[in-house]
């Protein structure tokens, strides 16, 4: 057993958790629907995803993840990783003969990210149920199968990296709780080097997981198995999962947003100074804290000398306009006071739940429970500093938050089931369902205040979202093959639903073009059609009401958009008229 003896009522009720898990996933389906029978996923990367797993299915090399019908004719390098796309591929591959492509598609896109949230639902409950009991096994499943917080990245159609950014998260969390620590140390070591390769987001958590392992050694030397297993998998793992998917970037710039070959020497020259004396466990703690030193050192000099523009993180070096007009607007990206407050507080329900769960456990447990408790605050709260600094690595704070507030859970049901009042036992009901479902309650009270909304705001964002779905860009498929000049997020869906190019998306690697789409926007007229014809631009098409759209009015009120917004159309654009569910086309003459 990797957690030890689980017996009777100390066993993970699977049937139980099956069952929750079915349920849970056809609402999604049936909820989600729009988003899943017409393939459009939930975001630009979901779109995007797709139409890099057709073009890899239709030959386009494993080691080759350039767009080509964006950017043309040279295409945009992208950072993702083949590896998300096998399970996708590969469930395509098997049911295409069977159902066509696009049913295919649909139950790769369904299965995949639902498979997903059962397999984080499953790990969760294990930790809770090796931490405290049976019951916060169940609790456990219960609150991340209504998480919101969750749910919006294992969704079916949720089909970009970010699950599966989440499943390693936790995977590697359920390791330190595993007692067969040799193996616990190679599938923690392995996690980590998925969850890098898929996203150098890991690297904070990364970082912390390490932090934890290296100062428990340097406490007891007897700590060294598993920190040796952890290092060797990490770093063989890191360096297997590069060869295998991006060996060409050896002889290509060096990016900041992937691990590359900098990445590669730091971790060699980190595993190089520990895995030696950690293997041959010396007895002084002096020697165990400078090898530490020594090793975290030499792998950040490395870095910072090799890849000195990754200091800034990974869109340090990125184009100043690009800058300033797309990343400054990304709100994921942001820390948390630059979020709109309703969204945080629903979103943060979770983590905010763990959190006083945590205070009120570590006050009442003692021994060994308070001891494990503490393993999973430590990844908890560092968690809630990385959510507040980046908004979006909030899901696996969330997720470390899950199993603190189960067990917390589990108590309170104990004290229902022992309470002799029915005033108690009422407010044990309550205070459980709070905990149970937090985004839910949370939500539910914050509809009662009024929104600081202007009159005609949410018609706009409801008639932009139909103007933008698939089934509205499909009907751009009529006009003839070319490229389409249109706004960064109504990009790849119109990649994903029609054969046409398109010149940029919120893709940073294609920061040149992306400048050159800005520059468009927000240039005189003039000087934008010069551009447009460089770029071999054919149509423009767009939503009036698009977020992008009014910010170039507002910024440049002299450039193109802001012109056209007033009326004032070129004389080099030929309206064609409105397609879809509102999108206004026109031909550059």
């Amino acid at each position: 057993m990797i957690y030890g003896a689980q017996k009777g009522r100390e066993a993970v009720p699977l049937r139980l958790l099956a069952a929750l898990w079915l349920f849970v996933s056809a609402a999604l389906i049936w909820s989600g629907w729009s988003h899943v029978g017409t393939l459009a996923g939930w975001d630009p990367d979901d779109a995007l995803r797709l139409v890099q797993l057709r073009d890899f299915l239709n030959g386009q090399s494993w080691f080759d993840t350039t767009q080509y019908r964006m950017n043309p004719p040279e295409g945009a390098p992208m950072h993702w990783s083949r590896l998300v796309e096998l399970p996708l591929a590969l469930i395509i591959i098997a049911l295409r003969p069977f159902f066509g492509q696009e049913s295919a598609e649909i139950i790769a896109g369904t299965a995949v990210p639902l498979l997903l949230l059962g397999w984080i639902t499953y790990m969760l409950a294990r930790i809770a149920t090796q931490i405290s009991s049976r019951e916060a096994g169940v609790a456990a499943a219960l609150i991340t199968l209504s998480s919101g917080a969750l749910l919006l990245q294992l969704r079916p159609m949720r089909i970009d990296h970010h699950g599966w950014q989440l499943a390693m998260a936790v995977l590697a969390l359920s390791t330190i709780f595993w007692t067969e620590v040799r193996k616990a140390g190679i599938i923690l070591g392995l996690a980590l080097a998925i969850w890098l390769h898929i996203s150098l987001e890991g690297a904070p958590m990364t970082a912390a997981f390490f932090l934890l392992l290296g100062v428990r050694w340097i406490g007891d030397v007897r700590e060294g198995t598993r920190l040796f297993w952890t290092i060797l998998s990490f770093a063989l793992f890191t360096a297997l999962l590069f060869l295998g998917t991006q060996a060409d970037a050896f002889y290509a710039a060096t990016f900041c947003d992937t691990v590359s070959p900098p990445h590669l020497a730091a971790v060699a020259c980190a595993a190089l100074i520990m895995l030696p004396v950690v293997y041959f466990q010396p007895e002084s703690w002096k020697i165990r804290l400078l090898t530490a030193a020594l090793s975290g050192g030499g792998a950040l000099a490395i870095l910072l000398f090799s890849a000195p523009q990754c200091a800034g993180g990974a869109f340090g070096g990125l184009d100043p306009l690009v800058r300033e007009y797309w990343y400054s607007k990304v709100t994921e990206g942001l820390p948390i006071w630059h979020q709109p407050w309703r969204s945080i507080v629903t979103l943060g329900a979770g983590l905010l739940a763990g959190t006083i769960s945590w205070a009120i456990l570590n006050a009442r447990l003692g021994g060994s429970k308070r001891h494990q408790l503490g393993t999973i605050g430590y990844f908890l709260f560092f968690g809630l500093l990385l959510s507040i600094l980046v908004v979006r690595t909030i899901s696996v704070a969330t997720a470390f938050a899950i199993p603190v507030t189960a067990t917390l859970v589990a108590l309170l049901f104990r004290q229902y089931r022992q309470s002799k009042t029915a005033r108690n036992r009422i407010g044990l009901v309550v205070v459980i369902l709070l905990l149970l479902v937090p985004g839910a309650a949370i939500s539910s009270l914050i509809r009662l205040i009024p929104e600081d909304a202007r009159p005609g705001n949410q018609n706009a964002k409801t008639a932009d979202e139909s103007c933008q779905s698939a089934k509205s860009v499909r009907a751009l498929a009529t006009l003839p093959k070319s490229t389409i000049f249109t706004t960064f997020d109504i990009g790849p869906t119109i990649l994903a639903q029609t054969p046409h190019r398109i010149l940029a998306s919120s893709h940073h690697r294609n920061e040149l073009a992306m400048r050159d789409h800005i520059q468009i926007f927000r240039s005189a007229p003039d000087a934008a059609y010069r551009l447009m014809k460089a770029r071999g631009i054919n149509y423009l098409a767009l939503c009036p009401s698009e977020t992008e759209l009014a910010f170039y009015a507002r910024k440049d009120p002299q450039g193109l958009w802001a012109q056209m917004a007033k009326g004032k159309m070129p004389a080099w654009l030929e309206p064609v008229g409105v397609m879809g569910q509102g999108i206004k086309v026109w031909r550059v003459r």
